[in-house]
């Protein structure tokens, strides 16, 4: 008989499953990340290539591979197509949901904060956005939930067999994302034993050897080799310097060292992003940290995760949103600790940091998707006129005893269903796809002027040739990621002569730069979409 536990895990990983794959069928692929990843999937299917990660017919060194190889097997098992592109991540999700509220359960010995820290998570902002996505950092997030769980468990209870399992997971955040997968974690402990060390040495029943010991477990690291060194040595031993100097270099070194976005390589960048990650739990998060105990070693885990990983990637010169994805994981936490005790001690303070904010936050969405043109906002305000409705028929719920987790659970999915639908529109100004009927109507060559649309291959069978204007990126990454057909504007101006009828997409930030120059002559508009305009060679 299935208890009460694995009850629960299944129920969660099916909620979210069922939320975060509905609608997948018609969220197409965008530029320029996911577009990426797919291609490189599809490519390395074309070549049978399990081992080297490839796009446009070419190696290249961008990930490791794991996020490739679920891709692939999920085309393999279901074929090729937007929703099938969207079901390993929509299962990584589920299984990060599912986890953490069994993670949190072994920790707090408390079915309602590891309940509610799993709904917290399912109804973060960043992780659903994320988990949405064709990229890396659902799974990345997956295996760091369970390092820091399993590393924490592994200290609290003297469980040699929960750091083999962090250990574990590590590897495969390496084959995931690459060294950062076990550096970053490896430094997050280590700066943990040493606070351990700090604030307990005067305690008779400390060890520090014995958090040394447990810490560098030889079946652990055992493990850990095993799993994440085949990929490694199989890539040097086919590609040798190559792997090395594009994998372990540009893709890594580099990309810490020079940034790729010069414009976003600014200190605060993260200051801003995480507290927009935890919406709508962000005032939960913060009050929870007035009454924290600094010195419990689970909160001093915790801090030391969150500062590190905010600070590493600070520090960093190339930064993204999904960096810092992992940091928010002991704030879930801390946020259902909050939100759990101001429900059970029925205090003023669960109207400011649940109440108050979650209504913000869903008028909020409900007033963009009405002010914003491209958006139907049909969705939002039938889910609104829903979480109302499900409110007043709700607020008795203490006297009812009505369980919080489904009062809240139950307008969260309602909310982000509508979500899903309302923000379709602008993915499409984001995706290759806009462009499709221009392309599939006309039999010449295409031409982007001034970027690339990854996703025009995937969805069109046809390879554009990028015309290079002008960027501001670092030159060093333009050479170094620019594997698709590429020429110099001087190389376009001499192929108007000879290309009558081709289609040339200039989205909206080159159009002034297309217009001024001498191609614009040559060309006529045919077409034009929120993002580009299309023209056609004369």
């Amino acid at each position: 008989m299935i208890n009460n536990h694995m009850l629960r895990i299944g129920v969660l990983f099916l909620l979210t499953v069922l939320s975060y794959g509905f609608y997948n069928a018609y969220l197409p692929i965008t530029d320029p990340v996911e577009s990426n990843y797919v291609l490189s999937a599809i490519t390395m299917l074309k070549h049978n290539s399990w081992i080297s990660p490839m796009i446009y017919d070419q190696v290249w060194y961008d990930k490791p591979p794991l996020t490739y190889w679920a891709l692939m097997i999920s085309y393999k098992l279901f074929g090729i197509s937007d929703f099938t592109s969207r079901i390993p991540n929509t299962l990584i999700a589920s299984g990060s949901v599912a986890l953490m509220y069994h993670l949190v359960y072994r920790i707090k010995e408390s079915k309602h904060i590891a309940v509610m820290s799993a709904l917290l998570l399912f109804s973060a902002l960043q992780f659903w956005y994320i988990s949405h996505a064709v990229i890396t950092d659902g799974f990345l997030f997956f295996f760091s939930l369970a390092i820091f769980g399993y590393s924490y468990l592994a200290f609290a209870k003297n469980d040699k067999y929960s750091m083999i399992k962090a250990y574990g997971a590590a590897a495969l955040a390496v084959v995931t994302k690459g060294p950062v997968g076990i550096v970053l974690p490896g430094l997050i402990l280590l700066l943990f034993i040493a606070a351990r060390w700090f604030t307990q040495k005067n305690n008779d029943n400390y060890s520090l050897a014995k958090d040394i010991t447990l810490l560098f477990n030889p079946l652990g690291i055992l493990l850990f080799i095993v799993l994440a060194s085949p990929w490694y040595i199989a890539m040097y031993s086919i590609h040798g310097q190559e792997f090395i100097s594009g994998f372990l270099g540009l893709h890594n070194m580099e990309r810490a060292l020079v940034s790729e976005h010069p414009k976003f390589n600014v200190w605060y960048y993260y200051l801003i992003i995480v507290p927009l990650a935890l919406l709508p739990w962000t005032p939960a998060v913060i009050y929870r940290l007035k009454s924290i105990k600094w010195k419990n070693d689970f909160y001093q885990i915790g801090a030391i995760w969150f500062i590190v990983i905010v600070l590493f990637y600070s520090l960093v010169a190339t930064k993204y949103i999904t960096y810092t994805l992992p940091a928010i994981i002991p704030c879930i936490i801390w946020g259902a600790e909050a939100i759990t005790s101001s429900f059970n001690n029925k205090a003023n303070s669960f109207k400011y940091i649940v109440t108050i904010p979650l209504s913000i936050y869903i008028v909020l969405f409900v007033t963009a998707s009405i002010a914003t043109p491209e958006l139907n906002p049909i969705p939002l305000i039938i889910a609104f006129v829903i979480i109302v409705l499900f409110t007043l028929l709700t607020k008795q719920y203490r006297k009812n005893k009505l369980p919080l987790s489904i009062c809240l659970a139950t307008p969260l999915t309602i909310l982000y269903t509508a979500i899903t639908i309302t923000v379709t529109p602008i993915l499409l100004d984001q995706s290759g796809l806009q462009f499709k009927p221009y392309i599939e109507s006309n039999t010449q060559h295409t031409y982007i002027y001034g970027a690339y649309y990854t996703s025009i291959l995937y969805y069109t069978k046809d390879t554009p040739t990028q015309v290079f204007v002008q960027t501001t990126d670092n030159p060093l990454w333009t050479a170094g990621k620019t594997l698709m057909p590429t020429i110099t504007i001087d190389e376009f101006y001499q192929r108007l002569i000879t290309e009558r009828g081709a289609t040339i997409i200039v989205p909206n930030k080159y159009n002034k730069s297309f217009v001024d120059s001498p191609a614009y002559a040559a060309t006529k508009e045919i077409g034009k979409t929120v993002s580009a305009k299309v023209y056609q060679i004369q």
